[in-house]
């Protein structure tokens, strides 16, 4: 395992992703506890998802960044015989070394038996998959990442096998914009707006994201050079692609999609997606 591809290109809006100094210190910023949270249920939503998938599963976390020291439940269904297998991709060669040294804690050291890391663009690493190879793709922050929609639906039509999933998380399902979340603020048009206004945004429309020096407290100003450019997607655009493309879809919060578990996390709220290929 822990094959690599390097030499992407710098894609636009990512800048950050490939400064050392801001790559390790926004990896750190995102040791949160929102992060965990939207991780759990991420981690929640893999395992309903694939109870009747056979093993091994082969799955790709597609804009992986640096944290494969989330979904606990997932990797050890990977790794229990016979193993599965999970592509670790990101656009950004230092975002993958900062996962391997995340995997480098005695806690997630088995995790190198499951995983390969690929230094490559997501659209890029789907045309380059086997058709019919993936059982699950996962997406966690990085749909609003793409801009080409329509492209990331096709190829996911032919790449995901039959009744193989797409589970990502969806920061915008709302055309209005607001001014700030809890780690970030929103400039739209390369402009500030009031705390206390919105923008409303249209289908391919692009914003860009500052981010706060530390999660939920602006006070400490931001984390210099942390920005980044999101797209929005609406609602109407993604089912429209999704039948489109031959897939079964839910779109809206995730507690309308998962299984009641009396020890889960019903509280905090988050917009997913979640594509069934037919």
């Amino acid at each position: 395992m822990n094959q690599e591809k390097i030499k992407p290109n710098k894609k636009e809006g990512l800048d950050m992703y490939f400064s050392p100094e801001i790559a390790e210190k926004f990896a750190e910023l995102e040791q949160n506890d929102k992060n965990f949270r939207v991780a759990q249920i991420v981690d929640r939503i893999l395992v309903q998802e694939t109870k009747e998938l056979s093993s091994p599963i082969y799955s790709a976390e597609l804009g992986g960044g640096a944290h494969p020291d989330r979904y606990h439940e997932f990797f050890a269904k990977l790794l229990q015989e016979p193993k599965g297998h999970i592509d670790w991709v990101d656009v950004a060669p230092l975002m993958l070394n900062l996962a391997k040294k995340y995997l480098e804690d005695g806690k997630y050291k088995d995790r190198k038996e499951v995983i390969d890391f690929i230094a490559r663009d997501i659209l890029d690493y789907l045309r380059s998959v086997d058709n019919e190879k993936l059982d699950v793709a996962i997406m966690k922050y990085t749909l609003d990442h793409m801009n080409n929609i329509e492209a990331l639906f096709e190829l996911l039509s032919k790449k995901l096998k039959s009744k193989g999933r797409l589970v990502a998380t969806v920061g915008n399902l709302s055309p209005e914009l607001k001014s700030y979340s809890t780690n970030a603020r929103f400039l739209y048009n390369g402009e500030h707006f009031p705390d206390d206004e919105t923008r409303i945004l249209k289908d391919g429309d692009n914003f860009t994201v500052k981010f706060f020096k530390a999660s939920g407290d602006p006070g400490q100003g931001y984390l210099e050079g942390a920005e980044t450019v999101k797209y929005y997607h609406s609602a109407e655009k993604i089912k429209q692609l999704a039948g489109e493309y031959g897939f079964n879809v839910y779109l809206g919060d995730w507690k309308g999609f998962v299984e009641k578990d009396e020890q889960g996390d019903e509280t905090m709220n988050q917009d997913i997606l979640v594509l069934t290929r037919k």
